[in-house]
């Protein structure tokens, strides 16, 4: 102060008080408000909340590319025709099968549900109308969309964490939210933002976790443990690729363990235990767990019969509320007329009078016999009556008062009863004759044995018509034949080949229905058929009573063994060949993408790509990444020391981690035989975005301890560490939020 200002400036006495008509000088009032902005250690406000500001940068940004234009296009795309009638089906309750856990599908559902949706509409194919079906759909892309807004900030929060300066941590954040193929799956019905979203948290939570490794059992300690297993929980209940997730933080954990037991930390073996057994708890019962639970309210909410039914054992069925098995399944018995169903493609075994044509279009000569195909529509020509192999006096007579309506005893009709393994024959009952299959080739598929019929009295094809009723789970020869109820394999006695039929129609000549042949792997599961009725037979109430009443209880285990089996199965034989299929090699180079939903009439489309420019510029990083590891350890052959030691410490621990979760999401996916489409790079592409910020950081931020934030809320001494690192910045992003804008039509379907 200069002088005449000292002497305006009075200093107050203990007692006294400004009053509010005194006026205080300007330059007090300006050291004042300097002294506030700057904090006690000369540090501004804005720089010490930069942390605090960035973050709610980032998740406004992605809340703006998220729910843009949510509403549009207002009709079903992609697989909301897969995700969204399951969705339908929880609330309908109504049992569906699907390759992945139960999940993020429930979780689709509950939002449906808290907005009062009953599950009417069906999704049943792509363009199908929202509005004018009265689905809230966009209320239910909002629910969705709420995990797909969270993944920049949780980005954000892992990479302050792991020790990365603000602008490092924006970086990251700001290409995961600018990325095309992220936001395109955000904003619509689909599982892989809400498995990612619980991918990424699993990860938060277990560097909070290892954060507090010198605070070991305290209450936060354990807190971030169960944390970290219960996201691995939800990881893996999402989609079975969440194993990738529990296979990074299983190889961390085994490394800590490594590290914990060495005798130079000064642990003992007691101690040791403790931290294994603490792990295992979180890490392993409790993900366990979970994972049962939610198949557990799955099926305690789909109760009642549904599309999915038809994948399971005849027991499961029948536990489901109005299953057609729980109203239909009577026992059969000799004399009976019955039909067959094919388990897997449906169609009815018949005959007819018409023969096979004498040649094929191959040119070889057929049998010219009796034709049995398989047909869509169950007709006369689909009843068989089912007969003993030898003619039984006994069972002429029964027969005949069968036929003429006497009403036999039950114990009577039970020594008719059909069993596991019994011979029989099987009578066509339009024509009056028996089923057969000898030696010659099929008309489609020549490896296999033409079905025909032959002559009642034809004694030298008798043995060509005698069939092996094999039950499928059968438990020895007490297991009876029953309709519905019973998946069964009809197995030649002479030529051990089973009655198999597969989806290709045959020509004109047989009328397009599907071929009938001897399949010469009897124990396949595609030759099981269904006995679905027993002509002229009608169920009375006290049948179907004493049906509810014979049906075995099925624990929760048993049928989640069985339908985890199906799960992996079915998963495994995706192999069909799909337009927009891709490999994982080109998944980083960004080649193809995937068609979601095309309105030619507009000309628009919504098309899955990732940014081109972020894939490249991280492929690169990665790339780089590995070649500072290399050079680093030449160096230290040498002897030579070119990085920072507390630099060089967190590239190889943080970094590492990183690079370990993109190749654990990544090159498991060379390892598979199904079919793979880009989406499936989704989890390992955000790991390669956070390589591309660690370089930066590498790069432009030598001092750590100067610009680095502890917590992702956490307070900063330091926010620029140079001109050339802002520049750098301002231009990945700028080259990242241009691409996303050039390609944005694709992503939200705008001309």
């Amino acid at each position: 102060m200069n002088a005449s200002e000292q002497q305006a400036y009075v200093r107050p006495s203990k007692d006294s008080r400004y009053n509010s008509d005194e006026k205080i000088p300007a330059t007090v009032q300006n050291m004042s408000s300097k002294a506030s902005a700057r904090g006690s250690d000369g540090i501004s406000s804005f720089v010490r909340n930069s942390s605090k500001y960035a973050f709610a940068f980032v998740a406004t940004l992605s809340f703006l590319t998220r729910y843009w234009k949510i509403w549009d296009p207002a009709q079903v795309v992609f697989d909301e025709v897969h995700f969204g009638k399951f969705a339908s089906y929880y609330l309908r309750r109504q049992y569906y099968f699907d390759v992945h856990p139960p999940l993020a599908k429930m979780l689709i559902a509950l939002g449906g549900w808290l907005v009062g949706y009953d599950g009417h509409f069906l999704f049943e194919k792509i363009g199908m109308e929202y509005v004018s079906n009265g689905v809230p759909y966009i209320m239910l892309r909002g629910w969705v969309a709420i995990f797909g807004f969270a993944l920049p900030p949780l980005v954000y929060m892992i990479m302050a964490e792991s020790g990365y300066s603000v602008l490092a941590s924006v970086l990251a954040a700001l290409l995961v939210t600018f990325d095309n193929a992220l936001v395109t799956q955000g904003r619509l019905i689909l599982l892989d933002n809400i498995m990612i979203f619980f991918m990424l948290a699993a990860v938060y939570a277990y560097i909070r976790f290892f954060k507090l490794r010198y605070k070991a059992f305290s209450a936060s300690w354990w807190t971030w443990l169960l944390a970290t297993g219960a996201m691995l929980g939800c990881v893996v209940s999402c989609k079975l690729v969440g194993l990738f997730t529990i296979s990074l933080i299983g190889g961390a954990v085994l490394y800590d363990l490594w590290r914990i037991i060495d005798i130079r930390r000064g642990t003992t073996m007691t101690e040791f235990a403790s931290h294994f057994i603490a792990r295992a708890f979180g890490l392993i019962a409790v993900p366990l767990t979970l994972y049962l639970t939610f198949f557990y309210i799955h099926f305690a909410i789909l109760t009642k019969t549904g599309p999915g039914d038809g994948y399971h054992t005849a027991q499961f069925q029948m536990q489901l509320k109005d299953n057609h098995m729980t109203k239909n399944s009577f026992d059969v018995r000799y004399g009976d007329q019955i039909s067959f169903r094919h388990r897997d493609t449906g169609v009815y075994l018949e005959s007819s009078s018409e023969r096979y044509p004498l040649r094929y279009e191959d040119q070889r000569i057929s049998s010219q016999g009796q034709q049995v195909t398989g047909a869509k529509k169950l007709t006369d020509n689909g009843f068989w009556m089912i007969k003993p192999i030898h003619d039984i006096p006994e069972f002429e007579t029964f027969l005949s008062r069968r036929l003429a309506g006497e009403d036999i005893p039950e114990d009577e009709l039970n020594e008719w009863n059909v069993y596991d393994a019994d011979l029989v024959q099987l009578e066509h009952v339009v024509t009056g004759t028996n089923l057969r299959t000898h030696d010659v080739a099929s008309p489609m598929t020549p490896t296999n044995m033409e079905f025909t019929t032959a002559l009642l009295n034809d004694t030298k094809a008798y043995d060509d018509s005698l069939w092996q009723v094999l039950i499928d789970g059968a438990k020895g020869n007490s297991t009876q034949l029953k309709t519905s109820s019973s998946f069964v394999r009809l197995v030649s006695n002479k030529h051990g080949v089973a009655a198999w039929t597969h989806k290709k129609k045959l020509p004109e000549w047989g009328h397009e229905n599907q071929e009938i042949n001897g399949n010469k792997k009897p124990d396949e599961k595609s030759n099981l058929w269904t006995v679905t009725q027993i002509r002229g037979h009608k169920a009375t109430a006290e049948e179907q009573e004493k049906i509810k009443k014979k049906i075995v209880p099925m624990g929760f285990l048993s049928k989640y063994v069985e339908l985890q089996g199906l799960m992996i199965k079915h998963n495994n034989a995706l192999t069909t060949v799909h337009p927009f299929q891709s490999t994982p090699i080109t998944w980083p180079l960004m080649t193809r993408g995937i068609s979601f939903w095309t309105n030619n009439t507009e000309r628009k489309q919504i098309y899955l790509l990732g940014n081109p420019i972020g894939y490249w510029m991280s492929d690169m990083a990665m790339a780089m990444y590995v070649a500072v590891l290399v050079v680093i350890e030449l160096c230290r052959r040498r002897n030579e020391d070119i990085v920072d030691p507390l630099v060089k410490r967190h590239l190889l621990r943080s970094g590492l981690f990183i690079a370990f979760a993109w190749l654990a999401h990544y090159f498991p996916f060379f390892l598979m035989g199904r079919s793979l489409f880009l989406h499936h790079y989704l989890p390992a592409s955000i790991f390669a975005y956070m390589m591309l910020a660690v370089l930066y950081q590498v790069i432009f931020v030598q001092e750590y301890p100067r610009y680095v934030v502890r917590r992702w809320n956490g307070r900063a001494r330091a926010l620029v560490p140079s001109v050339a690192a802002v520049a750098t910045l301002g231009a990945i992003v700028a080259l990242q939020f241009v691409t996303f804008v050039h390609f944005s039509p694709l992503v939200y379907g705008t001309t």
